[in-house]
């Protein structure tokens, strides 16, 4: 009889946590952006669902194309990597679909 987890391999570490952080860190990044952009409340506010529904499409697209491969220990550098990536998603799609 195994002693191991039978659910092993349902978290998925490193991806599924920097996916996580990069979208908290890019919540005060969107609000700032609103505030710089937007003059009435009304604004502000679709800036601000915009750019978060930015950031939540690109942590599902980033997270689908490296939560296999992704196997490091998270640093700082690592978390800002994700953030960067949730806003930039578009890039990385356009690069895989020219490498096929």
């Amino acid at each position: 009889m195994s002693l191991q987890h039978p659910n092993k391999g349902s978290f998925f570490g490193p991806a599924l946590v920097g996916a996580c952080l990069g979208v908290v860190l890019c919540v005060p990044m969107a609000a700032y952006c609103a505030a710089w952009l937007g003059d009435t409340y009304q604004r502000r506010a679709l800036i601000y669902c915009g750019f978060l529904l930015w950031c939540v499409i690109g942590a599902v697209v980033v997270f689908r194309k490296t939560y296999r491969s992704e196997t490091q220990r998270l640093t700082f550098g690592k978390i800002l990597q994700w953030c960067l990536s949730l806003w930039l998603w578009p890039l990385l799609i356009l690069s895989s679909a020219l490498r096929k």
